[in-house]
């Protein structure tokens, strides 16, 4: 058998071995996953039942700074219902607008 021969059967069989190690640690870990996908699903948070109960948080830039962001986060029911009431004048529109913070507006 020439040199060129017993090299490409040699690399043959690594290619085979390699590819059987392959599959074997591939095989060892679909347990796991299918355990975690488990704890997963076990302990995902309850999904909201009504679209108005879903959360969305939105990002406002702090006044008197150009980077400066704070997040606030609230229901669908309650985000449209402090619009309607900044809407209607209800809320504490004029001057300060309807601040998401909550903060006390002072105009000196």
């Amino acid at each position: 058998m020439p040199a060129a021969a017993s090299f490409m059967t040699g690399k043959t069989e690594m290619l085979r071995v390699v590819f059987a190690a392959t599959l074997l640690i591939g095989a060892a870990q679909m347990p796991l996953r299918a355990q975690v996908d488990e704890r997963e699903s076990v302990d995902a948070p309850e999904r909201a039942g009504d679209k108005e109960d879903r959360v969305v948080c939105k990002r406002f830039q702090k006044i008197g700074s150009l980077v400066a962001t704070y997040k606030t986060c609230k229901t669908v029911r309650e985000w449209r219902r402090e619009r309607e009431n900044i809407r209607s004048g209800g809320g504490s529109g004029g001057a300060c607008g309807g601040t998401a913070e909550g903060a006390n507006c002072t105009i000196g």
